[in-house]
């Protein structure tokens, strides 16, 4: 399929597991992508293995003025702007980001910064271009850890559940101007660092799970492409959990009736 074709697209985090997913599946569909990340060597790779027409841009995150260069590179490449991937991600590294009197209001704020406020920046750049060409589909990246609580990740958890109702602005403010904003959380997924780092991670994963596989990056690719085509022209302000089943099943001691009556 070429739902995208002729379609100029950036990739916010593109040289990362689902960001390079999300970038060669947008040019396999027949857009132009723009691969951005702070790591630009790594960008630069995907995007020469891409080829076509895709190119690679310095990003950093938690500076606006690098951002709107980001927007800005891809206009002076490609003349238009038509779909954002926000997806550049921060977790707050291992041990960081635990509990509310364990976390560190800089880690709190670190997470804000990159997976709140670059999304809102990149959006706030990208929005008068697409409004110029008469819409644009804007597909934002949270996780699961935003729909509800856990006993860890409080910063991620709750960055990510203010990317979900941040895309709903967007559409509410937008959508008559032929702006869609959706929202994708994925569940844990096999990306190449995980394989790498936390075999055990994707071994238990696969043990909660409500499907026999494990979701890979690929995925969240094929949603990515459905939200960023005119397939998806109806489809604003939504969310859809990636997970395997995770966020739709009843957890295992509440199904026990331990709280029920």
């Amino acid at each position: 399929m070429r739902r995208v074709e002729g379609k100029v697209a950036i990739i916010t985090g593109g040289a990362g597991g689902l960001g390079s997913a999300a970038a060669r599946r947008l040019a396999s569909e027949g857009a132009k992508v723009l691969v951005a990340d702070i790591a630009v060597d790594a960008a630069e790779q995907v995007a020469n293995e891409i080829g076509g027409g895709a190119s690679a841009v310095h990003l950093d995150a938690f500076d606006a003025a690098s951002i709107q260069a980001m927007v800005d590179t891809a206009i002076d490449r490609y003349g238009r702007l038509d779909i954002l991937n926000n997806n550049v991600a921060h977790t707050g590294g291992t041990g960081a980001d635990t509990t509310v009197l364990e976390t560190s209001i800089e880690t709190w704020d670190q997470s804000f910064a990159v997976n709140v406020r670059s999304y809102f920046i990149a959006t706030k750049y990208s929005l008068p271009h697409m409004l110029k060409n008469g819409g644009g589909s804007i597909v934002n990246i949270a996780s699961d850890s935003g729909l509800g609580g856990d006993s860890a990740l409080v910063a991620y958890g709750s960055s990510k559940a203010a990317v979900i109702n941040f895309s709903r602005y967007v559409a509410a403010q937008y959508g008559r101007q032929g702006i869609r904003c959706n929202t994708i959380c994925p569940g844990p997924i096999a990306t190449q660092a995980l394989r790498e780092h936390a075999p055990e991670t994707l071994k238990s994963t696969l043990k909660a799970v409500y499907v026999p596989q494990l979701g890979e990056p690929q995925h969240i690719a094929a949603l990515v492409a459905y939200f960023a085509s005119d397939e998806a022209a109806y489809t604003n302000g939504a969310m859809i959990s990636c997970d395997g089943g995770l966020d739709a099943v009843i957890t295992p001691w509440m199904a026990q009736g331990k709280l029920m009556n």
